[in-house]
């Protein structure tokens, strides 16, 4: 949590589902947040279930500037798993 109560997860990786980030994303939107992918992008809710996995990781947060320059960095530097 910020200065200014803003709150971020970043999790850049595979691992979660769609449905796992669901309710986090209704929930964010409904108070001005942002839940996207690592990119930024939206997430593609209308996949099947066998197709529902995160491969692109997710950024969320209550802060939409602060999501922004979230993905500016994670776009501007290189991350890996070393």
């Amino acid at each position: 949590t910020g200065t200014d109560g803003e709150t971020l997860w970043f999790f850049p990786k595979a691992g979660t589902s769609l449905w796992d980030v669901a309710a986090a994303d209704a929930i964010l939107r409904s108070i001005g947040g942002r839940l996207s992918d690592k990119d930024g992008k939206e997430l593609d809710y209308s996949k099947s279930r066998l197709n529902a996995e995160n491969i692109n990781g997710i950024v969320a947060c209550n802060d939409k500037r602060l999501h922004r320059e979230c993905i500016r960095l994670f776009q501007e530097e290189k991350w890996d798993d070393n």
